[in-house]
């Protein structure tokens, strides 16, 4: 686009400087012409003069004179100045009609857009709605109740349950399949996890995780 606009300012100010020299031109040959109506006339009363015993013509007659050949000298300029001009005129039009045919004008897409529409987007976290738990002996069995938001099944999910002791530290986990096979977008599931020697549990904490990857979740139990 730009070397198009750098033509057709360059045909444009060739054309303009070859017409106002063709015009200087012209002006020029017109007193040329107007010069030599006066050569001849004065050299008609030359002729005369000496007729009349006169020897010498008149000045402006001989300067005259020298100058009957320069309007044919400055042909070859004009037509060389009127061939620039029709050459400068033909290359503009063959870069218009080259850039304007055979192209779609294209149009940029940013690469982050490109990006975007080809990587999905990621599923929402599941939602823990209920979660309780009971003692049996040494035994915690700890059930809830979780939500898939997403707009996507999930298949396979596991809920896994670790047991902490009173300063944080790890006691034991266990883990178990959540109900449904497959839990499809909007629906509900359960979970059971029962897990052994926890006896000196004081707290602990769920987690959902499919055969290759931790699911992450949201604690909605007190909205509920």
């Amino acid at each position: 686009m730009m070397l198009l606009l750098i033509v057709t300012v360059t045909s444009m100010l060739l054309a303009a400087i070859i017409s106002a020299i063709a015009w200087r031109v012209s002006g020029d040959e017109r007193r040329r012409s107007e010069a030599r109506v006066v050569a001849l006339s004065a050299e008609i009363h030359a002729a005369a003069g000496v007729g009349r015993g006169l020897t010498e013509p008149p000045q402006d007659a001989e300067h005259a004179g020298r100058g009957r050949n320069d309007p044919a000298s400055t042909r070859p300029f004009v037509v060389a100045a009127g061939g620039a001009l029709v050459l400068g005129a033909a290359i503009a039009f063959a870069i218009v009609a080259s850039h304007g045919l055979g192209r779609a004008p294209r149009v940029a897409t940013p690469a982050a857009a490109v990006a975007a529409a080809r990587v999905p987007a990621p599923p929402r976290p599941l939602e823990l709605v209920a979660l309780g738990h009971e003692r049996s002996g040494d035994r915690l069995t700890v059930r809830g109740v979780i939500r898939n938001p997403s707009g996507a099944g999930m298949d396979r999910l596991t809920a896994v349950v670790f047991l902490l002791t009173p300063d944080g530290r790890f006691l034991e986990s266990g883990r178990a399949a959540v109900d449904a096979d497959a839990l499809p977008p909007g629906g509900e599931s359960t979970f059971v996890v029962t897990v052994a020697r926890a006896s000196a549990v004081a707290r602990y904490r769920v987690s959902f995780r499919t055969d290759d990857r931790v699911v992450p979740h949201l604690d909605r139990r007190h909205e509920s």
